[in-house]
């Protein structure tokens, strides 16, 4: 019981300290905020926040992981031909269900390190499926996926902007006419 008590009382350490650098990345730049900041924010001592994270950097990408991992997860879950309707539907009520993370995690002020490794993903994954069914060269493949996930991105990082006004579905079908529209 006692190993019970002490996962739970980390996972809710955990938690309150990611929620801090949420709350603060609301109002400062990660590069801005401190350990210190963070720790007062969330109501513990700056022993405890090292016992989980070597500083805020470690931290965020943490989040970002969680938050990356999720996505990995629907990727490996979902079939390729399902990607542009239920993957996608699924990465934005993600998205949805993870508002205030999401702004600042896609803001333009922060480095989108998630964005490279969603390129990667994407990259991986439509290489297999454009190889299997055509003849089309690695460089024109590159800048295609590199294009597409980038316009998906910037749709997304709008939608975040405009404080998600439309659903998750209106959204995926947003994109969907685009791709369809230039496709």
């Amino acid at each position: 019981m006692v190993g019970i008590k002490g996962n739970r009382r980390i996972l809710y350490t955990k938690k309150v300290i990611k929620e801090s650098l949420i709350e603060l990345l609301q109002h400062k730049k990660i590069h801005e905020v401190t350990v210190t900041d963070i720790c007062k924010n969330a109501n513990i001592n700056r022993g405890t926040f090292y016992s989980h994270y070597k500083d805020t950097y470690d931290l965020l990408k943490s989040i970002e992981d969680e938050l990356f991992n999720q996505i990995l997860e629907y990727i490996e879950e979902t079939p390729v031909e399902d990607y542009k309707n239920i993957l996608l539907l699924k990465a934005l009520e993600l998205i949805d269900a993870n508002k205030e993370l999401c702004k600042i995690l896609f803001s333009k002020q922060m480095e989108n390190n998630i964005m490279d490794r969603i390129i990667y993903v994407a990259n991986k994954a439509e290489i297999d499926k454009l190889i299997s069914s055509s003849k089309i060269n690695d460089v024109f493949l590159e800048y295609f996926i590199k294009y597409s996930v980038g316009g998906v991105f910037s749709v997304i990082q709008t939608w975040l902007e405009n404080d998600l006004n439309e659903s998750p579905q209106e959204i995926t079908n947003i994109i969907n006419d685009i791709i369809s529209f230039y496709y």
